[in-house]
């Protein structure tokens, strides 16, 4: 009698969950469909365009109306001394106003803050310096220039202008003269904002 050999899976009934090339392509369905679901409501909780604009529109327009020099205040949030009356602003802007350092542009705002050990570290990493050393008329940052942001100390240093376009517009580059042209007598900013010790009278032609 002749004897055929028959394998165990055409005898036996194998259940779905013990093939594992199903099981792993059911897995990947399963996990594709919650990726999926997830972007879902990912998406749905980002803000819209519209609200977007708006919050972006608010900022400029803050950026814009809020950018104060530190030395326009005195300590008490009054004007300090040679600080002309046409300047003046209510006491509630000025509590709430942005005061940076003359001189320099908001992305480096955070660089010109005291570090853990209370110095100032040049902007290109060049050398550590005390903090107070800042704006002293002495040029310490020789390779940038960047401890005299509001002094013509250091002749390659850079005045970035206090009016700047791209802050309403959202546009464009940023303004800046080379630090040694500042309080030399000549408006090179177009707000005059580089002639902040001179007497030149430097006209608002900004617009």
């Amino acid at each position: 009698m002749r004897k055929t050999w028959v394998k165990r899976e055409n005898i036996y009934y194998k259940p779905f969950y013990k093939d594992k090339s199903k099981m792993f392509f059911l897995l990947i369905f399963f996990v594709g469909i919650s990726f999926i679901a997830y972007q879902a409501f990912s998406l749905n909780q980002l803000p819209s365009v519209q609200q977007l604009r708006r919050k972006h529109k608010q900022m400029m327009q803050s950026l814009g109306s809020k950018q104060l020099d530190v030395d326009d205040f005195d300590g008490g949030g009054g004007f300090g001394p040679g600080k002309d009356a046409d300047l003046a602003v209510p006491a509630t802007q000025a509590a709430d106003a942005i005061k940076i350092i003359r001189g320099i542009r908001l992305f480096d705002y955070d660089a010109y803050k005291p570090n853990y050990k209370g110095n100032f570290k040049c902007l290109d990493g060049s050398k550590e310096i005390p903090f107070d050393h800042l704006n002293d008329n002495y040029c310490d940052c020789v390779s940038d220039g960047s401890d005299e942001p509001s002094t013509n100390a250091c002749s390659n240093g850079r005045f970035y202008c206090k009016y700047q376009k791209r802050h309403i517009t959202g546009r464009g580059l940023d303004v800046w003269v080379w630090a040694s042209r500042v309080n030399d007598h000549v408006c090179d900013c177009c707000d005059g904002s580089d002639e902040w010790t001179t007497n030149a009278n430097c006209q608002n032609h900004c617009a």
